[in-house]
């Protein structure tokens, strides 16, 4: 048994009770149901195909009715849904590894490619049933690719943006077309806060602030990724503790929200009272996340606006993301018929106009041409995707988007928030933990 097994043996273990709870709950854990489709065999060979991935309620709904469509199609296939919340799934998936019982094809998250690789089909081998052509060829490369086997195929590209609420700009005399530097957000943000102390330029939660506050800050300083490829940091002590200072100096001017305000919205700013009630001028998030603030908002002028980003910075920090998408495992018995289902799900204009951007901006040029032409996609979303298309900046690797070095970073930054570590004490626990981690990862 290699090492990665050793591992998921393990995890098996550690969290089996937490799946027998999961799996129980119907709004949050897994949810299995096996889709009929219509008509019979048409003298093709019957297959089943389990296919699992994970997600909110809107997303499950289009799935399920792409998984129909597609059975309508193809009489002689059946295809039994394995559907729950994120929370659990990719443990869940390393227990079915684990035991020889994995679905056939699965949603994936390039995130989790050390330590699942091994259990992955290389879809080279199944190019005659997979179109890969109409799929920018670097997302392929930098999230689908691992030691030379191409593991997933992307489904959705997204970016961050910068989303503003252009009425609160206009009532606090801010023009639209304000180019936001990181310098800028505290300086207009300090201003406003002192005239309106109900008023935040800006809100954040602790992922936003670790990913698409401090991350990017740094990197278009340093140039380079979060983590480098030798599985050291990307930036040094100075780099780090100005960046912690840059963070501690947002939240002393009160340009944004404070944080024991919107810690209670992680994940789901758009919430936020303040945000509902027109109190914070704008946030930064995916684009994928746009409707959801308009929503919330509905008789509001809700924008974007290109990622903030300080003159002479070396990159945007702000990757176009191609993060998850579907694979195949490699003991399916039905390798070919989950490759053909999947070329479906990504390239096909009905599915297309089923799923709409349940799984982010289509990454097949042609799906999201589908969109485009049928209205579907948000004029602002493909805005703020052009934002971020039009700077350059490295990709994340694998292992920049571990959790446990992302925990580190974010109790630090909380004890910076709370004053009870000043940025240089912060640098320096943040490097510690980095460096023991990454040493860690690096023996695997």
């Amino acid at each position: 048994m290699n090492q990665r097994l050793r591992y998921v043996t393990a995890m098996m273990v550690l969290f089996a009770m937490l799946f027998a709870t999961a799996c129980s709950n119907s709004s949050e854990g897994t949810a299995s149901q096996g889709v009929s489709g219509s008509g019979s065999s048409g003298g093709d060979k019957q297959v089943t195909l389990r296919f699992a991935w994970w997600g909110n309620d809107p997303r499950h709904k289009a799935t399920l009715a792409a998984i129909d469509a597609y059975m309508k199609q193809h009489p002689n296939v059946k295809i039994e849904a394995e559907y729950m919340g994120f929370d659990g799934y990719n443990k869940k998936l390393a227990t079915q590894f684990a035991g020889m019982t994995a679905p056939d094809l699965f949603q994936f998250t390039y995130e989790w490619t050390v330590d699942m690789s091994d259990f992955m089909l290389d879809l080279n081998t199944v190019k005659s049933q997979l179109d890969l052509t109409k799929l920018p060829e670097a997302a392929l490369k930098d999230f689908g690719s691992y030691k030379g086997k191409q593991i997933m195929v992307p489904s959705g590209m997204f970016a961050a943006t910068t989303i503003v609420n252009q009425d609160f700009m206009q009532k606090h005399g801010i023009p639209a077309d304000t180019v936001w530097t990181w310098d800028k957000i505290i300086e207009e943000g300090k201003k406003l806060h002192e005239k309106d102390k109900n008023a935040y330029l800006l809100t954040a939660d602790i992922d936003v602030i670790n990913k698409l506050l401090l991350q990017p800050y740094m990197m278009q300083k340093t140039g380079k990724g979060w983590v480098n490829d030798d599985f050291t940091p990307g930036f040094d002590k100075a780099q780090l503790t100005d960046g912690l200072t840059f963070l501690s100096n947002l939240y002393k001017s009160g340009a944004i929200e404070p944080f024991g305000d919107s810690t209670a919205f992680v994940g789901k700013m758009e919430q936020n009272p303040k945000w509902v009630k027109g109190e914070i001028g704008m946030l930064i998030d995916y684009v994928q996340a746009m409707d959801k603030y308009k929503q919330a908002l509905p008789n509001g002028k809700i924008g974007v606006s290109p990622f903030p980003e300080n003159p002479g910075a070396v990159q945007s920090g702000n990757a176009m993301v191609a993060g998850t998408g579907f694979s195949i495992w490699k003991d399916s018995p039905n390798k070919e018929e989950a490759a053909k289902f999947i070329n479906y799900l990504i390239n096909d204009k009905e599915a297309a106009l089923l799923l709409t951007t349940q799984r982010g901006i289509p990454a097949s040029t042609t799906a999201r041409q589908a969109l485009q032409e049928s209205g579907k996609l948000n004029p602002d979303i493909s805005k703020g995707l052009e934002f971020a298309s039009a700077k350059k900046t490295v990709a994340p690797n694998v292992v920049s988007t571990n959790a446990e070095l992302a925990q580190i970073v974010k109790d630090a930054i909380q004890k910076l928030i709370y004053d009870q570590m000043t940025p240089d004490k912060a640098a320096d626990e943040i490097l510690k933990g980095f460096t023991a981690k990454l040493n860690e990862l690096k023996s695997k």
